[in-house]
């Protein structure tokens, strides 16, 4: 039998306009987690399309276990072994559990009807193989984000496929949750499962990975063992060049005006009496573990959540905004943790998405849209973000996660916010693209902007912020200035613990 379950064998992809994949060769060992890694744009998600048959490739071909492969569709990639559970989950939020596995491969009695009785005993089965505390009929759209990527690598499972793609699986989980997966990772292995696992979360990768392929500019160029390897050498390998300074940090502007003050905000059980200011050129964190009530603050300030009670003044004025339109209008704008879901329409192209929301910057004599101006906003907001698009009419879902990320955060500068509200800014995105978004923070924070930045990443909540605010079960349990920032104390507020000085 030979060693290597997958070999590619120069594999080009060419765009109109990109070169995606340049030459890539790879073989990946049976039975082993083989981590892919590169920024975003690096072509990973090209590769794991050629080889899953979501498109052929320009060039070049494949062997899956022996067999050479030119190209696929998804439906004979998956017959023959070679299954993907994605980033972005691809559930039924209102079928249950079982519905959502045997989803495309119903099980039918001889009249050709779905055999329910044996879907769910089916299902049943699968999990009882996997830590889970969901059973076969619950509705997808009940559980939580963790259980629902299960759900997710239960149901490549139950394909019976022999090598699985896992594209950022823990980009949305907690360390607990985490640790769960890879408990299920090893026991994939253990099975005789081979997984290339992508991820930009380069610290976790020596946990469950055997060895190591890293792109750039769709060019592989290193492929080898973990062991030995640090950190910094695989950032170094990925972006050519040395990264000294991860979170970069610059001070916030002395005696930085209040510009916003909330004061005592209510809503059910979600928030509790909160109550915080935020200052013209710094960086306030809100860091607090899920179920905190951080993402439910900011859609509550901006309009999106009606509050119970609480007051909010902006500017010196106390205001009530009623949409998040009211809110972008007034000059506070909020980028979404959820991109895809509630951020971007993924079937238009990049210079709508930047443009929707500042339109009436571009309106003419008669209250039609400008193109002409509309397209140098947009190409200069593009240019100075560096988002790679071959063109702007380009559609958005075609973009890496990290260039989707920077898009958002054009369409938001180019609404001239005097607050920006940041729900996970580099959540999915690559070492080299945080940098960038951590450089762009600093500026706009130099030019006097107050940023709210709501994350669950610890070292960037203490590597970036001037003030940090930690949530715990819809409260606030510290607030802590820059010299008082430290994972200890961060860690103790966000178990309930109550720290920090007020501000």
């Amino acid at each position: 039998m030979n060693e290597y379950i997958l070999q590619a064998y120069d594999i080009t992809k060419q765009f109109p306009g990109q070169l995606a994949l340049n030459s890539v060769s790879l073989n990946i060992k049976r039975g082993s987690v083989h981590a892919l890694v590169g920024e975003n744009g690096a072509g990973k998600s090209t590769f794991v399309n050629i080889i899953s048959g979501s498109f052929p490739p320009t060039s070049g071909y494949y062997e899956f276990e022996g067999t050479r492969i030119e190209h696929l569709t998804p439906q004979e990639a998956q017959r023959l072994g070679i299954g993907v559970v994605h980033q972005e989950l691809n559930l039924i939020p209102e079928m249950t559990v079982a519905e959502n596995i045997f989803l495309g491969c119903e099980i039918k009695n001889f009249a050709g009807k779905i055999d329910w009785r044996t879907t769910y005993r089916k299902a049943r089965e699968l999990l009882s193989g996997f830590d889970v505390t969901f059973d076969e009929k619950s509705k997808v759209s009940s559980l939580g984000v963790a259980e629902q990527q299960m759900v997710e690598i239960i149901k490549v499972a139950a394909m019976d496929v022999r090598l699985i793609f896992m594209d950022e699986p823990t980009a949305v989980l907690t360390e607990k949750e985490t640790k769960q997966l890879f408990k299920t990772i090893h026991s994939l292995k253990d099975s005789g499962k081979t997984i290339i696992y992508i991820s930009h979360r380069l610290g976790e990768l020596k946990e469950i990975c055997d060895t190591i392929s890293i792109l750039r500019d769709g060019s592989h160029v290193f492929t080898g063992a973990l062991e030995g390897l640090t950190v910094d050498n695989i950032v170094e390998m990925m972006v050519a060049r040395k990264l000294d300074e991860q979170y970069p940090y610059q001070s916030a502007l002395q005696d930085g005006e209040v510009i916003f003050k909330a004061s005592n905000i209510r809503q059910g059980k979600k928030l509790k009496d909160i109550s915080f200011e935020a200052r013209r050129g710094e960086i306030l964190g809100v860091y607090g573990l899920v179920g905190a009530g951080r993402t439910e603050l900011a859609r509550s300030i901006i309009g999106a959540d009606k509050m119970d009670a609480g007051d909010i003044e902006f500017e010196q004025k106390k205001i009530k905004f009623k949409s998040p339109t009211d809110a972008i209008q007034n000059g506070i704008v909020y980028i979404t943790e959820s991109r895809r879901e509630f951020g971007l329409m993924l079937g238009m192209d990049v210079t709508f998405n930047c443009s929707i929301a500042s339109l009436r910057r571009y309106l003419g004599r008669f209250k039609n849209i400008n193109k002409k101006v509309e397209t140098e906003f947009v190409d200069g907001m593009v240019k100075r973000l560096a988002i790679k698009t071959e063109s702007n009419k380009k559609l958005t879902g075609k973009l890496s996660g990290g260039n989707q990320q920077k898009v958002l955060l054009a369409r938001s500068l180019l609404t001239n916010p005097k607050l920006l509200i940041f729900d996970e800014p580099t959540r999915g995105v690559d070492v080299g693209a945080k940098v960038s978004i951590y450089k762009l923070l600093n500026e706009l924070k130099s030019a006097g902007m107050a940023i709210i930045m709501i994350s669950s990443d610890l070292p960037e909540i203490m590597g970036v912020c001037d003030r940090v605010m930690v949530m715990h079960d819809g409260a606030i349990t510290g607030l802590l200035n820059r010299e008082e920032i430290n994972e200890d104390a961060i860690g103790k507020c966000a178990f309930g613990n109550m720290g920090g000085q007020a501000l």
